[in-house]
């Protein structure tokens, strides 16, 4: 979430469809005016002329002094519909803000619009958009802009403010995926127990929830307390699972049907990756090129999702030696 108040540019206005067939009109309505010399034609004429005075004025109103805020979700995965909250602050005193909407960019396309029906003086609204991305990795976000239409629906006026962030898309998660049993693993490549539900007294005490059990109670430190105190146990955990992912892209295969598998591959090892943590198990993620962080078990999988959403392929390369025998032999 960033603030931004300057590299704003300057208002822009451009009549709609209605207001080009009030305009329309209203040049009909002066012609007339200056051919028959009507009076009443030209208090008709100086009506519609200051309609389109007020309408420049009003959008103008709105948009001032207002404050522009993107709140991204903490998680976006591919194909599920995430929502985007854009905060407006209005900063005036005493002026209301009517019908705004900001159009945010992402990877230079345009969103859905978020639209404010009235941001009241020294308050902030929220308005939602949706956003649905077709890929994983890095997304850049670029410029908003903020229009109007107020009050007629004649002009739309807006200008463009550049807030540059970015957002990481994780890989699509499957409904299912096979997770085979893991036996766990002793030495220093071991994972560090950490404090949860298990069956070995860590050697520390909290506070009584509710929901403990009584036979956790520490009933010597109770006393000395005199409070209720249970003992904390140590988490199993020691058990660890290495996924590898095959991005090495071979010379000679079909690049499609390959990124095809490589993708899929991927989700796969995403889902399977948050059913061995949400089971106790700690695991790592192994590519041809590179290793991700191990991330315990029992803890979110944000490190593991990260990583393979950055995941590239690594093309083969054919050594020098082959290059040179096959000159040769073309020679």
């Amino acid at each position: 979430m960033r603030i931004f108040r300057r590299r704003r540019s300057r208002r822009k206005f451009r009549l709609t469809r209605e207001g080009r067939a009030f305009l329309f009109v209203t040049v009909g309505v002066g012609l007339a005016a200056v051919n028959t010399a009507n009076n009443l034609l030209y208090l008709v004429l100086g009506l519609l002329l200051s309609l389109l005075l007020v309408s420049g004025v009003l959008s103008d109103l709105a948009l001032w002094k207002l404050q522009i805020k993107r709140n991204l979700p903490v998680r976006l995965f591919v194909g599920n519909r995430s929502i985007v909250d854009i905060a407006l602050r209005n900063e005036k005193r005493w002026l209301s803000s009517v019908s705004v909407e900001v159009i945010d960019e992402i990877d230079g396309v345009e969103t859905e619009a978020a639209r404010f029906l009235r941001i009241a003086p020294g308050t902030t609204e929220l308005a939602p958009y949706g956003f649905e991305a077709k890929r994983r990795g890095v997304f850049e976000l670029g410029t908003m802009r903020v229009l109007t239409r107020y009050p007629f629906g004649l002009i739309e006026k807006g200008y463009t403010m550049y807030l540059p962030d970015e957002i990481i898309v994780y890989p699509r998660l499957l409904d299912r995926v096979a997770t085979p049993p893991v036996r766990p693993m002793s030495g220093d490549a071991a994972p560090m127990h950490q404090t949860g539900r298990g069956s070995e007294f860590a050697g520390s005490v909290r506070f009584y929830r509710e929901g403990d059990e009584a036979r956790d109670i520490h009933w010597k430190r109770t006393a000395s307390r005199g409070e209720l105190v249970v003992r904390e146990h140590e988490q199993d955990s020691s058990a660890l699972v290495t996924l590898t992912i095959e991005n090495l892209l071979a010379s000679g295969v079909d690049e499609g049907e390959w990124r095809e598998r490589f993708e899929q591959s991927i989700s796969e090892v995403a889902t399977a990756a948050a059913a061995y943590l949400a089971q106790g198990v700690s695991v790592q993620v192994q590519s041809n090129d590179s290793v991700s962080p191990m991330v315990v078990g029992g803890t979110p999988a944000d490190p593991i999702w990260r990583y393979l959403a950055l995941i590239k392929p690594v093309r083969a390369h054919t050594p020098r030696r082959d290059r040179k025998q096959k000159k040769r032999r073309a020679a």
